[in-house]
């Protein structure tokens, strides 16, 4: 008996191993601590003292260093970065202070993904972790070279190499990082949301293939079982909702607006061959990350889509086998299931699809392409 308690036991430990958040601030959520609390209040002071700092020397003429040719454009463009890292510093500090949330979340993810479910729920999560790490090294190293050139041609290639030029360079890469990372953390909760859909899509298909079908008991049971964990798993989702709500936010507002000020600079006259080729290559990586996220939090909403379509399939395509029993279940489960309302939110707004992404494009671009000729 103690052998198998001790097997049990081990088992649970690894499913908790894979399944425990690897990214930087999934990590330090759940094990709560001062000394990690310590470090999500200086990230966030650091964010928000760094923000105002450059904000201070944007606005003030005796200091800001941007020519009068083009100093609304360059001012804009600068002013929207520091709000970005002051808006990310409060929103450390919401994820800080609403901890027992993304502890909820984990909590019902845990229960879904250990029931006979944990199989699927793993390979995925597996898969994604390691894309996700290869994700965060990737970014690093180009946020890296990004802050070497900037600092490179703005500062150090006029006035050299200073003690506090290189401890600004560290304090604003640092601050950088912290956004990336918090782009980790976003992409980590979305794939642990779409993990839990799979096992549930599989016993759908389970049930549609009449070469592999079960018992009329076992459907029951099985549609039961999918209709309870379907309904954790929205829950689930709206908890994280509520949790990234503030951040999604301001990774949009922010990387929407500081693509279109990129892609709008390509157009301006008054820049090196140097800056332009810098301006395509920046734009490219902002864009790559506002793909990825976008990516992962629209896949919640395509795959609750497909279990709407699945349940609606099979609630005509085996009528002629099942029991009314059965087809109550899978009635019952038709009813409670929607197209449209299982996702990621802007603001608790509207819903992250692929209609609200293609929209913010068409806007998006309109603006970029008016941007030179309306910043004067």
């Amino acid at each position: 008996m103690d052998h198998l308690n001790n097997e049990e036991s081990s088992s649970l430990d690894g499913f908790y191993t894979q399944h425990k958040p690897f990214s930087i601030f999934g990590a330090l959520l759940v094990r709560k601590s001062i000394s990690h609390q310590i470090i999500f209040c200086f990230t966030s002071v650091l964010l928000i003292t760094k923000a105002f700092c450059r904000l201070y020397m944007i606005f003030d003429p005796t200091i800001s260093r941007v020519t009068t040719a083009d100093y609304s454009f360059v001012k804009y463009e600068k002013t929207l970065k520091q709000l970005n890292s002051l808006l990310v510093g409060l929103v450390i500090l919401h994820f800080m202070f609403n901890r027992q949330l993304y502890i909820r979340y984990l909590n019902v993810y845990y229960s879904i993904a250990k029931n006979n479910f944990g199989l699927f729920s793993t390979e995925f999560v597996v898969k994604w972790t390691k894309f996700n790490q290869l994700f965060l090294t990737l970014a690093l190293i180009v946020q890296l070279i990004i802050t070497l050139d900037n600092y490179y041609v703005h500062y150090f290639n006029e006035f050299g190499f200073s003690l506090n030029m290189i401890v600004y360079s560290i304090v604003v890469y640092t601050a950088k990082c912290i956004e990336i990372l918090a782009i980790q953390f976003i992409i980590e909760c979305c794939f642990y949301s779409q993990s839990t859909f799979l096992p549930l899509i599989d016993s759908l298909d389970t049930l549609a293939q009449s070469n592999n079908r079960p018992s009329q008991s076992d459907i029951n049971r099985i549609t039961k079982s999918i209709r309870l964990y379907y309904s954790e798993t929205i829950r689930s989702i709206r908890y994280m909702d509520r949790y990234l709500t503030y951040a999604i936010l301001v990774f949009y507002s922010y990387f929407i607006g500081h693509c279109i000020f990129l892609f709008g600079t390509l157009f301006y006259s008054n820049q090196s061959t140097y800056i332009f080729f810098m301006s395509v290559f920046e734009f490219c990586i902002k864009s790559l990350y506002l793909f990825l996220v976008t990516y992962h939090l629209i896949r919640v909403n395509q795959l609750s889509v497909q279990m709407f379509d699945k349940v609606y399939d099979l609630s005509y395509s085996l009528n002629a086998d099942l029991s009314r029993r059965s087809i109550n279940e899978i009635n019952l489960f038709l009813l409670r299931i929607g197209r449209n309302d299982v996702g990621f939110t802007l603001a608790g707004l509207c819903l992250v699809s692929p209609s609200f992404v293609s929209s913010v494009a068409t806007i998006s671009l309109t603006i970029g392409l008016a941007l030179p000729n309306f910043i004067k």
